[in-house]
């Protein structure tokens, strides 16, 4: 029987014991460990039971598929992240999928594709204050983001008013803001936070409904059994009224994606279709083939009030609420897609 192996710092959420008792059906079997683990010859963690339908505690070896569900933003994840690198580099074991680098490296990857450079806004590295001062002469708006940011956190909207610099920063769940009244009071500010974090920026787009409410569309996708790249759901998810951004953790919606197109004139619609295929078909490969083999990913698109698309961001290791807006039957595919692609991966890699 092939293992899959689950690797988290939390506890085995619904999500992930879905996973495992769809897995049986596969004939896989689940265990679920922490990298804190990964230094030891044998792992402690949990196995799913399906006879008892829970977690139970035990020891295994390590096994031969993983898939990654860790987090490694924060400085205390951070120091197991090399156990995590290491393994990677290991030809016994493989990943599911093994991540993305950096925003900034993303970016720099997918907007040098021709199909795909018009869905990206503007983007540079934050080297310096003075550098993102010196693009006001361009916008009076702008959007800064932490390369290695999630869920909304540390963004910052720089905005200059009547020669004052209006900032808000995202601090999850709600915002912050400030008023400079020059230059260096923005300066010394910002310097702060990049001593803390890389960042880069953007122009702040018009991403908003007529009430001012922020939202998007997440885009999900999934490798099925024949390592093919299927979409699975796509969901609006909106912020409260005003703020930067949408985010389902910072007290953001999920609607339904027909809502959107109950909104957008008939001309409009085929357009605002016709490139969303072709985000969802060019954007996988594209970062396969340039980057590292992935698993699943959740694409982040605003749309402006032209219904122009614009990639926002890209996840690797996307959250999972918005499978509760797939039907029934879309669900049990994405609870099935880990088991599946682990035995495509078996079959061609020859490993048990």
């Amino acid at each position: 029987m092939i293992t899959l192996g689950i690797l988290s710092f939390s506890q085995p959420s619904p999500y992930l014991t879905k996973i495992a008792e769809h897995a049986l059906n596969k004939n896989v079997r689940t265990c679920f460990f922490s990298p804190n683990q990964l230094s030891a010859p044998m792992l402690s963690g949990r196995v799913y039971s399906p006879d008892k339908k829970i977690w139970e505690d035990t020891s295994f070896s390590l096994p031969s598929f993983i898939y990654d569900r860790c987090y490694y933003g924060n400085k205390e994840a951070h120091l197991f992240k090399t156990h995590t690198d290491a393994l990677k580099q290991r030809e016994d074991v493989h990943f599911l999928g093994y991540g993305l680098p950096d925003k900034w490296e993303v970016y720099k990857t997918l907007s040098s594709i021709p199909d795909l450079q018009s869905y990206f806004p503007s983007t540079k590295k934050l080297t310096s204050v003075s550098f993102l001062l010196s693009h006001f002469h361009h916008h009076n708006n702008w959007l800064i983001k932490p390369v290695n940011g999630s869920q909304g956190r540390g963004l910052i909207k720089v905005e200059r008013l009547s020669g004052q610099y209006v900032v808000k920063e995202v601090v999850q769940p709600g915002e912050k803001l400030f008023v400079f009244r020059s230059h260096g009071q923005l300066k010394k500010w910002l310097h702060t936070r990049m001593k803390h974090a890389e960042y880069i920026f953007q122009p702040y787009l018009p991403l908003q409904d007529k009430k001012n409410i922020p939202f998007d569309l997440r885009v999900f996708l999934q490798k099925n059994d024949e390592g093919k790249w299927t979409e699975r759901v796509r969901v609006i998810r909106t912020g409260p009224k005003n703020h930067i951004t949408s985010n389902l953790a910072g007290g953001g919606e999920m609607l339904p994606f027909f809502v959107l197109l109950q909104g957008v004139p008939s001309s409009k619609r085929k357009k605002l279709e016709d490139h969303l295929q072709i985000i969802a078909e060019i954007l996988p490969p594209a970062l396969e083939s340039n980057i590292k083999p992935l698993f699943e990913l959740g694409i982040d698109i605003g749309i402006d009030p032209d219904y122009n698309l614009w990639i926002l961001d890209i996840n690797s290791k996307p959250g999972h609420k918005i499978v509760t807006m797939a039907s029934p039957s879309v669900q049990t595919e994405i609870y099935e897609a880990p088991s599946r692609y682990c035995t495509y991966l078996a079959s061609i890699k020859k490993v048990t």
